[in-house]
């Protein structure tokens, strides 16, 4: 598949270096040079680009590269001193234990898998980057579908089709160690049928941290303070929508939680030109292209949305519920990369519904969190 990229502009600097000699700009004079011939890099969603002597390198996530006096190469391994932090003390404490796809036996992979991730837990490594067509391996439909059910981690925008073409054509299926839970992407695996018939269907596996739960985990109405609340309280974090530049999302806040939570400019304080052009992004795309984005801090206890203008005119605009995403902050951010495992501070045991907010609850704020309720009273009928 294809590369991904939502900007054409670090093609433009790809293009500008790949030359024989790249181009500055003298901040004093502001007039145009030749810069020194050496090194050149420009990074363009995840993907970094190594330029030299007109060579150019592409390298996706995970990757390593090398200039030398033979030009540029790929490498085939990563050395320690490019690792980190992965190869520190503390990324390899959180990190579940981890395997290779074939290790696996030759009959019913999923199964073990899937058993592997919940009962060591024990995790597939190298990770696919599937965003590029990579996957753990092909499936049969019967081999899927027994693991089918009614919960989601995440919605696709409906005002746009579901299987863009940029969008690839593999089913995600997520893990949740923390409550020992299966979830296929059924937004996807009716359209993959569609596509791949009878033949086997390419997969991946996604596991999860252990403090990780899908959306549907709280139920149909969930609110932005019921998934804040269960963050700081307990350390509970919601699965990452797949592709949020796609438009997919996993909750639609109402514009009095966001007045509530955020400080959104008056539309005065919004200029006249970005006023226009906001307007206009929204009548003609929504929230089609990309939700808003709310960032959940740990150590500040703390929220922040990344376009309070646009949420304003969205607001003027009639727009009653938003598309919305979530970014967890914890301390261990960094080494989290690095691949899924346990967070620091958390006990690495399942998740406790004991302490978990009731699906579609409204916390109110400084109160504890409410629990599950137990078994439903016996009928009087």
């Amino acid at each position: 598949m294809g590369q991904l990229r939502k900007s054409i502009f670090p093609a433009l600097i790809v293009s500008a270096l790949a030359s024989a000699a790249a181009f500055a700009q003298d901040e004093d004079s502001g007039e145009i040079k030749f810069a020194e011939p050496g090194l050149y890099t420009t990074t363009d969603e995840g993907h970094t680009f190594l330029i030299q002597d007109g060579e150019v390198l592409e390298m996706g996530p995970g990757e390593a590269g090398f200039a030398g006096k033979d030009g540029l190469r790929r490498l085939d391994s990563i050395p320690a001193g490019l690792n980190w932090p992965c190869s520190g003390s503390a990324a390899l404490g959180r990190k579940f234990a981890t395997y290779s796809f074939t290790d696996l036996p030759d009959s019913d992979k999923a199964k073990e898998i899937i058993k592997r991730y919940f009962e060591i837990p024990e995790v597939i490594e190298p990770i696919p980057n599937w965003i590029d067509g990579e996957y753990h391996g092909k499936f049969s439909m019967n081999e899927i579908l027994q693991y089918s059910s009614e919960e989601y981690w995440y919605h696709p925008d409906p005002d746009r089709p579901f299987m863009d073409k940029k969008r690839p054509k593999t089913l995600l299926i997520a893990l949740f160690v923390g409550i020992n839970q299966v979830i296929i992407d059924s937004h996807a695996f009716d359209a993959l049928r569609e596509i791949y018939g009878d033949d086997e269907i390419p997969v991946v596996f996604e596991f999860n941290d252990s403090n990780v739960v899908p959306i549907s985990y709280f139920g149909d109405n969930v609110s932005l303070e019921e998934v804040f609340t269960a963050f700081q309280e307990r350390g509970i974090k919601i699965a990452d929508v797949p592709m949020w530049w796609l438009g997919d999302y996993v909750l639609t806040p109402t514009a009095a939680e966001f007045e509530r939570y955020f400080d959104i400019p008056p539309l005065e304080d919004i200029s006249a030109k970005k006023q226009a052009a906001l307007r206009e992004d929204l009548e003609k795309y929504g929230f089609t292209r990309k939700p808003i984005i709310v960032s959940v801090f740990a150590e500040s206890e703390t929220m922040a949305i990344d376009q309070p203008e646009r949420l304003r005119m969205a607001f003027e605009m009639g727009f009653t519920r938003i598309p919305t995403s979530l970014n967890f902050v914890e301390p261990d951010t960094i080494i989290a990369k690095c691949g899924p495992g346990t967070p620091m501070g958390s006990s690495g045991s399942a998740i406790s519904g004991e302490s978990t907010p009731i699906g579609g609850a409204t916390i109110p704020p400084g109160s504890g969190v409410t629990p599950p309720p137990t078994d439903p009273a016996a009928s009087d009928s």
